[in-house]
């Protein structure tokens, strides 16, 4: 099958030059090697959405200009708005795509072979892998998203190849971060802050919630990045519900004097990269229950931040979260979390370990690279969350985000102000 060569010069308005993308390319070398294999293929979804974009963008900075995962019949390619990469150890990885490799602009993109597959993707990368004679054990990465459509053509048309699931296998590569990202992460946090603020002082002053992320959303987008959601909340029903209106994340409702209000903007916010820094506060003069939740809520946070440096691990940090969130009177009906944890890493997603909550000391770490007894290292960016509950009242929801380094963080967010008051 044709595999398009491009010729003009790639990569040149991409975030980063080409050799920070082909550094990626040799880690993944090692650590294919480190595990026993060859070859693998990696599947990412950055039609109409971001959250599952972040393998291919990290590796290639490839978006697709799909709107979304769109129809697999009729004439539509099966597969469009999804793309893989066939990475063999010591070549230049292949990307695959479900439309048209013109589309496909040089300067954008870190590869210089692209594959279009406008009928069916799985049966295209079936077809190619035949050709390079790839067979015996092959890892996948996408296994979690990845359409049984497209999976089972693929599979049908690779009886030499045992695909190996491995959906962890960018994470520990993911985690050490180069100097241009952790710059770029600084400007992230500069753009995500000025949004933030002006999302929350506007819930303040009673505004609606939909005025209020127009402001948010208009400063993320002026700066020349995205975002996936702004997202926010008001008054006693944000007890359990993160966002009001869930569909877009807010509603044309305004808080009412007195009312908490909460805000959070998230998403690729600077080239691709996830940030997603929140707060909490009152409509007006809050009521001495509303205050005195978000100050705990603040106070937690800053104690949990407190506790991290290089050589830490995240099941102590959980651990004397835990011990303070007693300290504080507060039980588990309620200071118990929407997400059960108190912070997580970031790359290109959410990524992991995560800080557990709410039985820290028992937690039974998960698969891959959820190693809650792995210790933070310099370079790691990483938040800290906070979710506590007063029936009646709401939830006190906070999140900061910053770079880990060896005797404590370098604050990325904190340019918004933890209290309104």
């Amino acid at each position: 099958m044709p595999v398009t060569r491009i010729a003009e010069p790639v990569g040149t308005h991409m975030p980063f030059p080409r050799d920070e993308y082909e550094q990626r390319w040799e880690a993944l070398d090692a650590e294919l090697a480190r595990l026993g294999y060859e070859t693998a293929v990696l599947w990412g979804r950055s039609g109409g959405s971001y959250d599952r974009a972040r393998t291919i963008t990290y590796l290639t900075n490839f978006p697709s200009h799909s709107p979304g995962q769109e129809w697999s019949s009729g004439d539509s390619a099966v597969g469009r708005s999804f793309a893989a990469l066939i990475v063999r150890r010591g070549h230049e990885p292949e990307l695959h795509i479900a439309e048209p490799v013109i589309t496909v602009e040089p300067r954008y993109v870190a590869v210089t072979s692209v594959a279009e597959h406008m009928e069916d993707i799985g049966e295209g990368l079936a077809e190619r892998l035949r050709e390079l004679g790839i067979e015996g054990r092959v890892a996948y990465l996408g296994d979690d998203f990845l359409p049984i459509q497209i999976n089972r053509t693929l599979v049908a048309g690779t009886p030499q190849i045992e695909w190996v699931a491995e959906d962890f296998l960018l994470d520990q590569i993911q985690s050490h971060k180069s100097e241009r990202e952790l710059d770029l992460y600084r400007e992230a946090g500069v753009v995500a802050c000025e949004a933030l603020t002006a999302f929350m002082e506007a819930l303040i002053r009673g505004e609606r919630q939909c005025d209020a992320a127009a402001q948010a959303a208009s400063i993320i987008i002026r700066s020349g990045g995205g975002f996936q959601r702004v997202g926010c909340h008001t008054g006693p029903r944000s007890e359990l519900a993160m966002w009001d209106n869930p569909f877009y994340g807010y509603s044309d409702d305004a808080a009412q004097p007195g009312e908490m209000v909460r805000a959070w903007v998230y998403g690729p916010i600077r080239h691709g990269y996830w940030i997603d820094p929140g707060r909490s506060s009152a409509c007006g003069d809050p009521t001495p229950a509303a205050k005195q939740l978000v100050e705990q809520g603040a106070g937690l946070t800053e104690y949990l931040i407190s506790q991290i440096k290089a050589g830490v691990t995240p099941r102590e940090v959980g651990i004397a979260g835990d011990d303070h969130v007693h300290k504080l009177g507060l039980s588990e009906d309620m200071g118990g979390a929407i997400w059960d944890l108190y912070g997580h890493g970031l790359s290109t997603f959410w990524h992991p370990p995560i800080i557990p909550a709410h039985g820290a000391e028992s937690f039974v770490n998960g698969r891959g690279f959820q190693n809650v007894d792995q210790p933070f290292h310099a370079g790691q960016v990483f938040t800290v969350e906070t979710f506590l509950r007063e029936p009646n009242i709401g939830t006190a929801t906070f999140e900061e985000v910053f770079i880990i380094q060896e005797g404590g963080v370098e604050r990325l967010t904190d340019r918004t102000p933890m209290l309104f008051w």
